[in-house]
């Protein structure tokens, strides 16, 4: 499961003087701050946590950890980052601190779990920040090859090319050992036998099915293939079903080897071919054995490029001139290559030869599973056709001797098929027209005629269905390895078509109806040469390159952060969260609202962090979406005392008591409570058109809860007195108040965790009198702008949510 952040607490770093904890609990959070407010501390800090550097610190003139430090802390006090994740093995902190004159650094994790999901995350892009956005699009083309490259790393190159030869070879394979064409031909041999023709189209084949039939006058026509089951069953006849189960088992058996039969050329072909690859391969050993050695010798050909100046062998420390060990190097490769050519044909032609085996080894064993075979008429026959398993089983066990065993393998002459193996087929002959001369009637012959062909006629379609799949798979295949030729194309081709697509997917959400389309990214070269990446997309009809061509900065930055984020899905496998600061900056209207909802609706399985100074975009179009979907909003503020902080009470304060209430905190949260109770009882007060009596603010201070409550039951009393007897918390909110009024303000009185949880209980169970529950209710406040005057009821604005009320 990939991980997501609990918590991030920070101290003494940037602009956070004192402790400044972001309770998140793996949820997003959307975080406002003006310009100056040091909201950047948090993206600072994660970035320095995770690479151990900060860009925009990145100087010569600039010591990094000093940087870092807030300026107004001791000397003697610790500066640190503090990780919680929903993985609890990988928490951890990070600290800076004086040892004696020089600041240092260190985590306090050390674990393998905690250094594995660090490493693993060196490669992932966790932060964007707005001056980032662009980057990709203004280097060059060179540039944005060497980036990607880095990423997918030059080894996943050569895997994806290997699994790509190996899936389309695969599937070559199976289209050879399957032998398609046989199959089929032998299956339309039977059409011809039964029906008098070879058809390939349903109708056609109905058609001929009714003229069958016709002179029986069954009473009815064959109108779809389904229908071919009610003829057989009109024609079965019950003194006659023995002979036609044994006459329709021989048919299939002869059916079987005769297929099989026809196949000998072919199989013997692909032994014959196998043999001689394996000869090839014994006589020359040894230059195979070589090429174990390929990898070492690539390895001391880097080190004495890159490192080895010396006229002596790196391994053997032996004098040899440099030039001449570079020399013999490059000529043992060259062998070695060729005799990795001479090993790979090898092994794919072993690899044929023993599918080919167990394919026709498997249709042997469905003939020999069938009970029917066991018969004491049929004695002679199973021994026949295990005898055919045998030979085939000899392919088999030729395919498993290892050539450099010493071994020799059967000759080809000495083990083939030949036709004389199949002589018993004679017999079986024999014994159909016997059986059918027993079948007298017409409707038991033509039984068998019309359930023959019907299996034919299918098994054709299955077969063809079949060989459509493979040969599509097979030049789907192939047409992508062709595209792979040079080792770092061949993983960036299959990369990119991926990953342009997530790229125009977003940057399309953001931009609907507009003329910039399919934009995607491309490799730049001729023939085996890659010499960079380039960004091209469609406009009025023409591809266009590059971007900046026609995109404003607006759609600039919309592509950046396309890219952004499609480099999120595709790279981030350990990390779950992401962290964007300021992004939105330069993002015009339009893309501002388009952008919002693209985080919310496509990345719903992440967690965001998301940083602005834009306080149009978080009031009016990102902070609705993320409150419903419980994200954790605040606003960050800054002063000279404490530095940069969060607001003292949460944009959402039923969050904020919630969060502390469970965590067992219970000091000071009087107030809180006291003043949410409040800010309820004023909203129902105000939608239930509840009367008060005035009171000036030195006595209103003391009694608001308590009156508001009091009041609104005086109201409920009036208009409906059956809800104080529905919902006894409306009494029991009344004692709430007054002690959460009292536990507010500066009382001898304790409180105790377990009154505060009761009392936010109560409250919580009041609120949903007033408040509608369903999610979909878009206005869900119980109120009097709803009041039917029919029903007289009050009610929400979908009307689950109604009681009687006396106006």
């Amino acid at each position: 499961m990939a991980t997501k952040i609990n918590e991030i607490s920070l101290k003494g770093i940037r602009g956070a003087k004192d402790t400044l904890k972001l309770p998140l609990n793996g949820k997003s959070a959307l975080l406002y701050g003006d310009n100056g407010t040091g909201k950047s501390s948090i993206s600072d800090s994660l970035e320095w946590f995770f690479t151990d550097k900060v860009d925009h610190l990145n100087s010569l003139e600039i010591d990094l950890k000093e940087a870092l430090r807030n300026a107004k802390i001791d000397a003697s006090e610790t500066s640190e980052v503090k990780l919680s994740f929903t993985k609890n093995k990988v928490d951890a902190t990070k600290s800076i601190y004086y040892k004696k004159t020089k600041l240092v650094s260190e985590f306090n994790n050390t674990s393998e779990d905690f250094n594995k999901f660090y490493t693993n995350t060196k490669n992932e892009n966790l932060i964007l920040r707005f001056k980032k956005l662009t980057n990709f699009v203004d280097n060059t083309k060179t540039e944005k090859l060497k980036y990607l490259s880095e990423i997918i790393g030059f080894s996943e190159v050569s895997k994806k090319k290997e699994v790509l030869q190996k899936c389309y070879n695969a599937v070559k394979s199976e289209i050879t050992k399957q032998n398609f064409e046989g199959q089929k031909s032998n299956l339309q041999r039977v059409l011809i036998e039964k029906i008098g023709a070879s058809i390939s189209q349903e109708q056609n084949f109905i058609d001929k099915l009714n003229e069958k039939i016709k002179p029986l006058n069954v009473g009815f026509e064959i109108k779809t293939l389904e229908d071919i089951d009610k003829v057989l069953t009109h024609l079965t006849s019950p003194e006659n079903n023995k002979l036609n189960l044994e006459l329709a088992f021989l048919e299939s058996i002869q059916n079987s080897l005769t297929l099989l039969k026809s196949e000998i050329g072919f199989i013997n072909s692909e032994y014959g071919k196998y043999y001689l690859e394996f000869e090839k391969i014994a006589l020359d050993v040894q230059s195979i054995m070589q090429t174990f050695f390929k990898e070492l010798l690539n390895s001391g050909k880097n080190v004495i490029a890159k490192y080895h100046k010396e006229d002596s062998c790196p391994l053997c420390l032996q004098p040899k001139n440099i030039e001449e060990l570079q020399s013999e190097l490059s000529k043992r490769l060259e062998e070695i290559e060729e005799s990795s050519k001479k090993l790979n044909d090898f092994n794919k032609s072993k690899t044929l030869v023993s599918e080919i085996a167990l394919e026709r080894a498997k249709r042997i064993d469905v003939l020999l599973l069938n009970p029917d075979i066991n018969n004491k008429e049929n004695e002679v026959l199973k021994i026949e056709v295990q005898k055919i398993k045998d030979k085939i089983g000899a392919f088999q066990i030729a395919s498993t001797i290892k050539v450099t065993s010493g071994e020799k393998i059967s000759e080809p002459e000495k083990i083939n098929l030949v036709e004389s193996d199949f002589d018993f087929q004679a017999k079986i002959s024999e014994r159909i027209i016997k059986l059918k001369e027993a079948l007298k009637n017409n409707s038991t012959i033509l039984y068998n005629e019309i359930s023959s062909s019907k299996e034919a006629f299918l098994n054709i379609r299955l077969i063809e269905k079949q060989k459509s799949i493979l040969e599509n798979q097979q030049n789907s295949l192939k047409i992508i390895y062709d595209e792979f030729i040079k080792k770092q194309k061949e993983g960036l081709e299959n990369f990119i078509t991926t990953f342009s697509g997530k790229i125009n997917e977003f940057y399309q959400f953001m931009n609907p109806n507009e003329p910039f389309q399919e934009i995607k990214i491309v490799t730049i070269g001729e023939d085996d040469e890659l010499n960079g990446l380039t960004i091209e997309y469609k406009y009025e009809g023409n591809w266009v390159s590059p971007p900046q061509k026609y995109f404003s900065e607006s759609h600039l930055n919309c592509f950046g952060l396309s890219f952004f984020l499609a480099s999120v899905i595709a790279f981030n496998k350990e990390s779950k969260f992401v962290v964007l600061d300021d992004v939105i900056s330069s993002f015009d209207s339009t893309h501002r609202k388009k952008f919002a909802d693209l985080i919310i609706e496509k990345f719903n399985d992440y967690q965001f962090i998301v940083l602005t100074h834009e306080r149009e975009w978080f009031e009016n179009m990102i902070k609705p979406l993320a409150k419903k979907k419980g994200w954790y909003i605040n606003e960050i503020k800054w002063s000279e005392d404490k530095g940069t902080h969060f607001d003292e009470t949460p944009s959402e304060l039923k969050d904020f008591i919630e969060h502390n209430l469970s965590q067992g905190i219970s000091n000071g949260m009087g107030n809180p409570i006291r003043r949410y109770m409040e800010q309820k009882l004023k909203d129902i007060a105000s939608n239930t058109d509840t009367k008060m009596v005035f009171r000036f603010n030195e006595i209103n201070e003391h009694r608001m809860c308590y009156e508001l409550i009091t009041s609104l039951k005086s109201t409920i009393k009036i208009t409906n007195k059956d809800l104080l007897v529905t919902y006894p918390v409306i009494d029991r909110i009344e004692n709430s108040a007054q002690i959460g009024n009292t536990l507010s303000h500066d009382n001898p009185l304790d409180s105790k965790i377990g009154d505060l949880k009761a009392i936010w209980s109560d409250i919580l169970e009041f609120e949903k009198i007033f408040y509608c529950q369903e999610t979909e209710c878009k206005k869900p406040k119980v109120s009097l702008k709803n009041y039917d005057p029919v029903l007289k009821t009050i009610r929400c604005g979908c009307g689950k949510t109604s009681y009687n009320w006396k106006v």
